[in-house]
């Protein structure tokens, strides 16, 4: 597993959670760990506004924001599929609804498994 690699997935998903709550008046953001069967669980929530229906397929497409110019790349949530399915075998998966998003990541506890 690659330290950096990884690294950079938990920065840009706390990145994107922090920024889906600047709107919000209550801002918490959570990260839950835990091991289930195989795998090591990471979960990042935050209590922002939600990912908007008519979008939720796109989040993981190559240069997709919703941020204003300059201030996102559209890179960073591709880069987390890329670095945790192909690179790592792992699994995602998003859940969201008004007042909370939570990201989790399942990772092989052994290599190649």
């Amino acid at each position: 597993m690659l330290p950096s690699s990884i690294n950079q997935v938990w920065t840009n998903l706390m990145d994107n959670a922090i920024d889906a709550m600047e709107e919000t008046e209550e801002r918490t953001l959570t990260l839950r760990t835990s091991v289930a069967g195989k795998y090591f669980v990471v979960e990042v929530a935050d209590s922002g506004t939600g990912i908007p229906e008519d979008i939720k397929d796109k989040i993981f497409d190559p240069f997709f924001t919703t941020k204003a110019v300059g201030k996102g790349t559209g890179l960073g949530l591709e880069n987390v599929v890329r670095t945790i399915k192909i690179q790592h075998q792992g699994l995602l998966v998003v859940d969201s609804k008004p007042g909370c998003t939570t990201f989790t990541v399942s990772l092989p506890l052994e290599v190649g498994s």
